[in-house]
């Protein structure tokens, strides 16, 4: 078995070890009898050493494995971390506006000299991933000039699902 390198925690361990056992000593030191605070205190001593020894802990309930559990746990926000990233990158900040504008039921004009040529590309990459949808019978080029994008496409029930995943990773703690 490979030597483990000594928990970064070991100060601590030996801190409340070395109280609970001296306090234990002095315990046994009077003229009284071992009793349930001296059996707390001796395994309040040992508590800090358990998580090297034990790997699972069976109780009449079931059981668990301690460590696997932790490295789960460690992976899975690994996972999370990594999803979180691609929810805030899929879509670059001026799609997103015009996703959260469809959302929202806010005007969203545009203009055939100024924002269009931008817009269309904008506009086909969020239908291409499936965020929105052309209301039926419109297309790019039944757009005209100027109007108002909400006019030709609707926000797809996965944008909307979109919206509310990325709301929920950008309202909850960073690790």
């Amino acid at each position: 078995m490979p030597e483990q390198p000594p928990p970064r925690d070991l100060p601590t361990r030996i801190t409340i070890s070395a109280a609970a056992l001296a306090v234990l000593t002095l315990k046994l030191l009077a003229p009284q009898r071992v009793d349930i605070t001296a059996a707390a205190l001796l395994l309040l001593g040992l508590v800090p050493w358990m998580s090297t020894i034990l790997t699972s802990v069976d109780t009449a309930a079931g059981g668990f494995v301690l460590r696997e559990i932790r490295r789960t746990q460690d992976s899975h926000q690994h996972e999370i971390d990594r999803m979180k990233f691609l929810f805030e990158h899929l879509v670059p900040a001026e799609e997103l506006r015009h996703l959260q504008q469809l959302a929202n039921d806010t005007p969203l004009p545009y203009d055939r000299s100024y924002t269009r040529p931008l817009l269309d590309a904008e506009l086909r990459r969020l239908a291409g991933v499936g965020l929105i949808a052309r209301k039926s019978g419109k297309s790019f080029s039944s757009m005209g000039d100027s109007g108002d994008v909400r006019e030709h496409f609707v926000i797809t029930d996965a944008g909307q699902t979109y919206l509310q995943i990325l709301q929920t990773f950008r309202s909850s703690p960073s690790r």
